[in-house]
């Protein structure tokens, strides 16, 4: 669904499952897998903000990565990262940047 570690974790929460098994479940998503997600997400919203001007567009991308459960240097990277793909209509899906 593209949310972050934290977003869903507290959405197992909601749902009731008890502690250790929402841990287990978030054991298995990895920072790449996070990173795809929230890669992913900016991708769509690029999508949807064509045509705006670029800090509309990346005003918008962040606070949806941020309601999403991302942190700002993920949700900052993914959209960058989703704007130059899409000035140059490239897709590479080799994975995160380097992380800082």
């Amino acid at each position: 669904r593209g949310l972050a570690r934290r977003a869903l974790a507290e959405e197992l929460r909601r749902k009731g499952l008890d502690r250790d098994t929402a841990a287990a479940a978030l054991e298995q998503i990895d920072d790449n897998d996070e990173w795809a997600a929230a890669l992913e997400v900016a991708r769509r919203k690029a999508r949807a903000t064509a045509g705006l001007d670029t800090a509309v567009r990346k005003r918008r991308m962040v606070a949806t990565l941020g309601r999403k459960g991302f942190g700002p240097g993920v949700s900052y990277r993914a959209v960058d990262e989703a704007l130059r793909e899409d000035e140059s209509g490239d897709e590479d899906r080799s994975g995160p940047p380097a992380w800082k």
